[in-house]
């Protein structure tokens, strides 16, 4: 039986294959366009000059760019933290509204103007106006779309007949406490709207959320999408009526009435209606 021994391993043979070793790193890195290098202790040395030199100006430099970048950061994340919260706060109003609505929706739908979603109520007088012209032209079983204009919606909820169908076109989400009777609206999708509603309404009754010739007319595709018949438009004025109402007549065929709009809260924008028929005679004779 043959013993094998241990190898005694000199030192300059281990040096031997550690320098193979680091040769062969060497090779593998410059066939990747990067030879590791070794530094040598005067570029260390100088390295460690170079910083000695710097001015305390130079510091100084660092430190307060260090400082600047933090409060870009810290105010950065407080901003994207406060958005978080208030998402959260949103989501949570519209679970609980949603849990509620099977109570009474008509008494959580009370709800404020968002001025950012430029909403802005109308006043008694108008509701009851545009209520009865809805009435009148829909019938008690028809079907009128509140396009934009949720104070007409919930005004006619309180006073339609039990067979009169309403759908809300609205953007605010405060308002699908309503149901199927809600639809998520954005004017700047004019053609995103349920393909089985498309020409189904006996009246639309649009209020632009914006003032502007471009909400405008996208409102204006939605309401051919949707109208079966009448069309009512409540919108503001620029600086006079004559930039709106041959938008109004070319887009939708509508010309302006003597009715006047006005809101709850004295919007300063002068408000326009214009119909598809002879508002007018209806209101001024007391029938609507």
């Amino acid at each position: 039986m043959t013993i094998v021994r241990n190898p005694v391993i000199s030192p300059d043979l281990l040096n031997f294959e550690v320098m193979s070793e680091v040769n062969v790193n060497e090779a593998y890195q410059e066939g990747n366009g990067a030879k590791i290098t070794s530094t040598s202790k005067e570029e260390i040395d100088q390295s460690e000059d170079v910083k000695e030199k710097r001015s305390p100006a130079a510091e100084d430099q660092d430190e307060e760019d260090d400082v600047q970048l933090s409060a870009f950061t810290m105010s950065a994340l407080q901003e994207f933290v406060s958005e978080q919260l208030e998402r959260e706060q949103r989501r949570q109003q519209a679970e609980q509204l949603a849990q509620d609505a099977a109570k009474d929706p008509d008494q959580l739908a009370d709800f404020e103007e968002d001025w950012q979603l430029s909403q802005f109520w109308y006043d008694d007088a108008t509701c009851r106006v545009l209520a009865s012209e809805a009435l009148r032209l829909a019938g008690p079983s028809g079907r009128v779309a509140c396009l934009s204009s949720p104070t007409l919606y919930r005004h006619l909820r309180k006073v339609r007949p039990p067979e009169l169908k309403l759908t809300l076109f609205e953007y605010d989400q405060r308002f699908s406490v309503f149901g199927p009777e809600f639809v998520l609206y954005d004017y700047r999708s004019p053609l995103d709207v349920p393909g089985d509603l498309r020409e189904q309404f006996d009246l639309v009754v649009a209020d632009p959320p914006f003032l502007s010739e471009e909400c405008l007319t996208k409102t204006a595709v939605t309401v051919r999408l949707l109208a079966k018949q009448h069309i009512l438009l409540c919108t503001g004025t620029i600086s006079s009526c004559a930039q709106m109402a041959p938008l109004a007549g070319r887009l939708l065929g509508l010309h302006e009435c003597r009715f006047r709009p006005a809101h709850a809260n004295n919007l300063a924008n002068e408000f326009r209606c214009f119909a598809s028929y002879d508002l007018d005679s209806h209101v001024s004779k007391g029938t609507t």
